[in-house]
């Protein structure tokens, strides 16, 4: 679908404009022989005027129909022939504006062919190597977007010179009328709006031109130097002088999810420290989940991406293909945060990313898939195969259990070291395998990775050998003590990241607490919404009584006044009565509507939609979600969540205001003419905000007080 919305936006559209330009430019040749014509005319009737005016003084001359002197119709033709220059310049000005948009209409289905054409290559020669992949995606992400902003001016440029053609266009020779004055600039302040899109367009020029730039990584936790984990990096680097293998230039451990390598810019936090360079992220608790020779097959398969031609790819390819996948997140965060205006000018190029993406992808799967297999081959030449599949297995199988402990003592944080908790907590766990381990795949912040399935596969382990080993119990005492040989001041550095934990956690606490008081502080009190509009329902019954009382006439005329009836005495009975029915319909409706106009429709608490004709009020917490639609005036929609029971009815005296239940649907429908709030007329909008904020209120009170239970 992106590839349909990219060809009419970034091709047809051009040509429609250019079409456009072509026929712009016929009409100023044609009217090119306007001025020579009118001064064809004007040199002819001069003499003759002169002539009549010597021979016929007071004979008036008509023109159309009106009738002029001689000296009126001289006037005439001496101001036409004054305005002959000024048209002539019009004329060359519009020839000249309708080639410019012929041409930059043209200019632009030609970078947008060229865009797309492009985009269709490249993505064909990355599917022969890794190399290909990484000079065509290097050269794309280097132009498109510099193609693209100068699709975008062409457009913007083509639209305001043709808007402008059209403008000129209207004068002419001879007074102009007051529409025309106006169409004229209101022509012109659109091709001005055009200019200042241009220019909005060249504002936010930034973001399109660094949407295929790299983006820093985030990264949690700190840096460790030689000096602090000298075993660590004396095993790191072991493996990596075994292998052939770039050493990591950094080395971050943290309490997160996931061994892997990253070659991108990086930014640690909470010290906010810069890394460039080679980057290995270790997670501290792993280290001592896992048997030696299982985080000597996991490090050796991170730095096996260092090794021979995978690294190139890994140094130059990855960081730039990771650093525009965040950057098209980037903007499309802005786009969102932008106006229309700006939204609608950036929208062709994000469109253009997604699609220039998607044409790289499967090429990047496919060369991702084969690099991960050459990398766990490389760790289990390091371990053997066995400690390979056992690790992959066993990263799997505590993920879950992992993330829950930490997860928990996040809500509940203990004094000092949060490492000795969790491996306490895990240590009474039975550990089993999801059922869904083959289909796994290994959590990494950039890469893709075959499933566990595919690479047990191209180890050659059994299933059932590589799962036992996983699923062996944790000895807390043992992997504290792994964990500690590695460094130097092991303590120290535990209890650091555990603060580093808590206070990441305490402060998306705190955001997520404020955010919850504001909504809930958002719909306070009670609001009543009802109908209003009491002086059209008086109107409206007023204007009725009339039509009542004619239709009666008639109906009453065969036996008033039988001399003057015409037709028979059955057809004028019939056209009273249809006139009377329907004029009492109106009246019925008049003062139905004046009876319902100050009735509480809705009211609106804290805790509950109360409805006039429901026999209980309908608890907030019922309530999925609020909508409105407009037929035959406004329905009020509340979806009811699928837990929730079906209101019941209560029957309510004459023009109270009344809601409907859709039992299959779940729905309550309320139909209201208006909406007023204390008898002030309230936009349909404001009313869905207020009624959507007394829902989000209510469940932002629910949640802080599930917090504080």
């Amino acid at each position: 679908m992106n590839a349909i919305k990219l060809i009419f936006l970034l091709i047809i559209s051009p040509l429609l404009l250019a079409g456009v330009g072509t026929w712009e430019l016929q009409r100023a040749t044609e009217g090119a022989r306007v001025p020579d014509q009118a001064q064809a005319y004007v040199n002819v009737m001069k003499p003759v005027l002169k002539t009549w005016l010597e021979e016929n003084p007071t004979v008036p001359i008509t023109v159309g129909s009106d009738g002029l002197s001689p000296e009126q119709f001289l006037s005439r033709l001496a101001r036409m022939e004054a305005e002959l220059p000024t048209a002539r310049h019009i004329n060359r000005v519009l020839h000249a504006l309708a080639a410019w948009v012929i041409g930059l209409g043209l200019l632009a289905a030609l970078i947008g062919m060229a865009a797309l054409a492009g985009t269709q290559w490249a993505g064909r020669r990355a599917q022969q190597s890794r190399e290909q992949l990484l000079q065509v995606f290097s050269l794309g992400s280097r132009l498109l977007p510099y193609v693209l902003v100068s699709h975008v001016v062409a457009m913007a440029a083509t639209v305001a010179l043709a808007l402008s053609y059209e403008g000129l266009a209207l004068w002419h020779i001879g007074q102009l009328g007051k529409g025309e004055v106006k169409l004229m600039g209101w022509l012109g302040v659109i091709a001005a709006f055009c200019l200042y899109s241009i220019w909005l367009l060249l504002k936010q020029l930034r973001h399109m031109l660094v949407m295929f730039e790299p983006t820093p990584l985030e990264m949690f936790g700190r840096v460790v130097t030689a000096e602090q984990a000298p075993g660590l990096w004396r095993q790191v680097r072991k493996l990596a002088d075994k292998l052939s293998a770039l050493p990591p230039d950094h080395i971050v451990v943290s309490l997160a999810l996931g061994f892997y390598v990253t070659s991108s810019p990086a930014t640690v936090r909470p010290a906010e420290t810069p890394l460039r360079g080679r980057t290995l992220h270790v997670p501290l608790l792993y280290l001592g989940l896992l048997s030696r020779e299982e985080v000597d097959a996991v490090i050796g398969h991170e730095l096996a991406h260092f090794v021979g031609e995978d690294t190139e790819y890994s140094l130059r390819f990855v960081p730039i293909y990771d650093g525009v996948s965040r950057s098209l997140e980037t903007l499309e965060q802005t786009m969102m945060d932008s106006d229309l205006i700006q939204a609608w000018l950036m929208r062709p190029s994000f469109l253009f990313g997604v699609f220039f993406m998607q044409h790289f992808d499967h090429a990047v799967n496919r060369w991702s898939r084969e690099r991960e297999l050459l990398a766990d081959a490389a760790g289990g030449c390091l371990a053997g195969n066995a400690a390979a599949a056992s690790a992959l297995l066993r990263i799997s199988v505590l993920q879950t259990p992992v993330e829950d402990v930490l997860l928990a003592h996040c809500d509940t944080p203990v004094e000092g070291d949060v490492l000795n908790a969790a491996l306490a907590a895990l240590q009474g766990q039975e550990l089993q395998a999801p059922d869904e381990a083959l289909e796994t795949h290994q959590p990494h912040p950039t890469d893709s990775h075959p499933s566990n399935g595919e690479r047990l596969h191209a180890l050659r382990v059994p299933w059932a050998d590589a799962m036992h080993s996983a699923t062996r119990a944790v000895d807390a005492q043992a992997a504290s003590l792994q964990i500690d040989a590695l460094f130097s001041a092991a303590h120290s550095l535990r209890e650091q990241l555990s603060r580093d934990l808590f206070a990441e956690a305490a402060g998306e606490h705190t955001a997520q607490t404020h955010l919850l008081e504001t909504l809930a502080a958002s719909a306070q009190g009670e609001h009543a919404l009802h109908e209003g509009g009491r002086r059209r329902a008086v109107l409206m019954a007023v204007l009725a009584v009339p039509f009542v009382l004619l239709g009666l006439a008639m109906m009453s005329e065969p036996w008033l006044a039988p001399e003057r009836l015409k037709g028979t005495a059955l057809s004028a009975v019939g056209a009273g009565a249809g006139i009377a029915s329907i004029a009492l319909i109106f009246l019925w409706l008049g003062i139905r509507r004046f009876k319902r106009a100050p009735q509480t429709a809705l009211r609106l608490t804290p805790e509950h939609f109360v409805f006039a004709n429901l026999a209980q009020p309908l608890p907030i917490e019922h309530i999925a979600s609020v909508t409105l639609q407009f037929l035959q005036g406004i329905w009020v929609t509340i979806e009811l969540t699928p837990e929730a029971p079906l209101p019941e009815l209560r029957k309510t005296a004459f023009g109270v205001p009344g809601a409907r239940v859709n039992r299959k649907k779940r729905q309550v429908l309320l139909q209201m003419a208006q909406l007023c709030i204390d008898n002030k007329k309230i936009e349909p909008y404001e009313g869905l905000m207020l009624m959507t904020d007394y829902v989000k209120a209510s469940l932002a009170r629910k949640i802080l007080q599930n917090w504080q239970d």
